[in-house]
């Protein structure tokens, strides 16, 4: 199993003030922490930005840690990063992570990659005890992100996150955080300058999720939920996104839930259905604050 690493590196740091990749973090570029931790993941590790200009800057920061950077193709937010490395790289696997998680360590991800492995997944991310999902941390074949580009994208391209790559997987294992590591903290996200000095632990507030779970029922929905919605028979799609949303709730995983619930609540809106699409929205919110 060949697998590259791909460091997600493509946004703009609003919150931080700056380009929190070259902020210092134990006396260490944010960047060369997490390359690092890729790199002794997988073995190679290839940065994902927008342009060629911070590519340059992130490498020589991450030195010597990357094989090199790849230049969006898309326009889709952080998703665009995993679509092109998938286009770009000759790989099985591709293990991706965000630039903002420097606390976490080779081993967690490489207990990830085992999972993956293990399992026959052909996608893996991490899930919380509240059902949260650390939906930049991918172990995902590299044929499950180029069938999702070739049959799923351009149907989605207004509602596209990088949950999409996870939803279009058919068997997708949702490894529990508890598996992978014994501390949590490993996953803390570097927002602002504050954060540094003062990482905010995540917290649970609900058991939803006692163990991994493997999902192999919920692509089906948003597959076809997809292809209705590239037909424009928006109340379709809103019914199988509807289903998808419940269907991840039943095992506990708010996270996903809530997006498929935006989805459904945006297709109801799109046929016309507004108190439909209020009581999704409603519901995907309710979720989100608990």
């Amino acid at each position: 199993m060949a697998v590259v690493g791909v460091l997600l590196a493509g946004g703009v740091s609003k919150r931080f003030g700056g380009d929190k990749g070259l902020a210092l973090v134990e006396g260490e570029p944010m960047v060369r922490r997490i390359a690092k931790t890729l790199y002794e993941a997988a073995g190679q590790v290839y940065l994902s930005v927008k342009t060629a200009e911070r590519g340059v800057k992130l490498s020589e920061a991450a030195n010597p840690y990357v094989s090199g950077f790849l230049v969006d193709e898309f326009q889709q937010g952080p998703l665009s990063g995993i679509l092109t490395a998938a286009r770009r790289l000759d790989a099985d696997v591709l293990l991706t992570a965000s630039l903002d998680v420097p606390m976490l360590k080779p081993e967690t991800l490489k207990n990830l990659l085992n999972l993956h492995a293990s399992s026959g997944a052909d996608a893996s991310s991490v899930v919380w005890d509240d059902g949260n999902v650390e939906t930049l941390i991918q172990a995902i074949s590299r044929e499950t992100v180029v069938s999702y580009v070739e049959n799923i994208l351009n149907n989605r391209q207004a509602l596209t996150r990088p949950s999409d790559t996870l939803r279009s997987a058919n068997r997708l294992l949702l490894a529990h955080a508890s598996k992978l590591t014994n501390n949590p903290s490993e996953f803390i996200n570097i927002n602002t300058p504050e954060d540094l000095t003062n990482p905010k632990p995540r917290s649970t507030s609900k058991t939803l999720v006692k163990d991994s779970l493997m999902i192999e029922e919920c692509s089906r929905l948003y597959k076809r939920a997809a292809q209705e919605q590239g037909r424009q028979n928006n109340y379709a799609a809103a019914l199988d996104y509807l289903a998808e949303a419940s269907t991840y709730l039943r095992r506990g995983v708010s996270r996903i839930a809530c997006h498929a619930l935006n989805d459904s609540a945006y297709m109801f809106k799109q046929g016309g259905m507004e108190e439909a699409a209020y009581q999704a929205r409603t519901l995907a919110s309710m979720l989100s604050k608990n």
